[in-house]
């Protein structure tokens, strides 16, 4: 008996994959929500500890987590018939850290706030790394089963969506931050967040993905060098790269935000709470507006939109004379990280072909592993040995040169095809 040819399998199945996946990173995106990097987890770490530099830890371990594993994966995605069976695998390290923290703080709290903060760091390391370990065939996965015109829409879609109902899960996480005592208040936020997340884990499972032929498996050693040959031949994406190098360093500011109000101004847990879900709702907004304008205006363009809107945040932060000023701050983040995480991930998507791409995905997250590492680390001692306005001001010039370069010296990348499958 013949077997249907993959891509009549995906066509078959293009409307269920695409509303299966959208509701993944939907379910994904609210539990994240309740425990926002931007807002509660910084509150989380400044109440365990008054070091700058330590908050520079959540950046740099985010960072890295997602930056440094998806080169050295490159060479075992490509060999797969199929992303989805890794991918549910080594998703299940993303999820499980929130189940052991919540119950850490909920039945624990009484703990060291040392002991309290490697136990955090360690399974949040744990998470981030999973995230990396994944987000190549993850990518990958995704450019396989959504019709490439409309990645923009499914972005925007899932991550919108995401964000809508993120907005409640903020709201809610204000509430237990105000009602909780502290840390179980972070403990029930994490229980609820895995919640959220076994939700996604089973939308994931109902999706179809056909096999695909399968290239010999790379050695590790000829993969990495060709690596130099890629960038030297592709001048485009060379300078892609530096330029979304310099934003990202520009973003990091963005992790400081929160510890910065709660220096000079001491906002009460409620009032990080409006901030989280200010942040959220200007995500969700912007994601889907921003996804479907992507389509449409160009992918380069809404990442150069949004990293402008991203450094105004700073600048409004150096200028901020109340803690009033930090909700537009946190609705201008919001927007300026939706349009940065959707066209980050779609932009590179259109460098490449559907034969390097695994490469093109790995180069481009690891060569900002650099900036992940050194780049959150430096910025906290920089706060550390001058303030949070000195560093703003840093981080908002290397932002700024990031942009210009961005916009007059990258080319476009090749136009997106119309593909065989139709879409949702």
């Amino acid at each position: 008996m013949q077997l249907d040819p993959p891509e009549m399998i995906l066509q078959r199945h293009a409307k269920r994959n695409f509303w299966l996946n959208v509701l993944d990173g939907t379910a994904f995106v609210f539990g994240m929500s309740m425990v926002s990097r931007f807002t509660v987890l910084p509150l989380f770490v400044a109440r365990l500890s008054d070091e700058r530099w330590v908050q520079g830890l959540l950046p740099m371990i985010s960072q890295t987590g997602w930056a440094l594993p998806p080169l050295f994966m490159a060479p075992l995605i490509a060999s797969l018939p199929r992303r989805k069976p890794f991918i549910m695998v080594v998703t299940i390290g993303e999820r499980l850290p929130m189940l052991a923290l919540g119950l850490v703080l909920l039945f624990m709290p009484g703990l060291p706030p040392a002991t309290l903060l490697a136990i955090f760091f360690s399974l949040f390391a744990i998470q981030m790394l999973s995230g990396g370990l994944i987000v190549t065939a993850w990518q990958d996965y995704i450019a396989r089963l959504i019709p490439e015109r409309r990645w923009g829409t499914f972005f925007g879609l899932q991550l919108g969506s995401g964000g809508v109902l993120g907005v409640i899960g903020a709201s809610l996480a204000g509430t237990v931050l105000v009602a909780w005592p502290f840390p179980q208040n972070i403990g029930l936020l994490a229980l609820l967040c895995f919640c959220a997340m076994i939700l996604s884990y089973i939308f994931m499972l109902f999706t179809i993905e056909p096999a695909f032929p399968a290239a010999p498996r790379e050695p590790m050693r000829t993969f990495l060098s060709g690596i130099l040959p890629l960038l030297r031949r592709d001048q485009s994406f060379r300078r892609y790269l530096f330029c979304r190098a310099a934003i990202a360093l520009g973003l990091v500011g963005h992790s400081f935000l929160t510890a910065a109000a709660i220096e000079r101004f001491n906002p009460s847990e409620a009032e990080i709470g409006v901030f989280t879900a200010a942040l959220l709702a200007s995500q969700a907004v912007c994601n889907l507006g921003l996804g479907a304008l992507a389509d449409r205006w160009g992918h380069k363009q809404v990442l150069e939109l949004s990293t402008g809107i991203g450094m105004l945040a700073l600048l409004l932060a150096f200028m901020a004379p109340s803690v009033s000023w930090f909700l537009p701050i946190f609705i201008l983040v919001g927007a300026g990280q939706a349009g940065y995480q959707l066209s980050g991930f779609t932009l590179v998507l259109r460098f490449s072909t559907p034969a390097d791409r695994p490469a093109y995905i790995g180069v481009s997250n690891t060569m900002l592993a650099p900036v992940a590492i050194a780049g959150p680390l430096l910025a906290g001692l920089l706060a550390e040995l001058t303030s949070y306005n000195a560093l703003f001001m840093v981080l908002l010039l290397i932002g700024l040169v990031g942009l210009a370069a961005l916009h007059w010296r990258v080319g476009l990348p090749r136009p997106a095809a119309q593909p065989a499958t139709s879409g949702e």
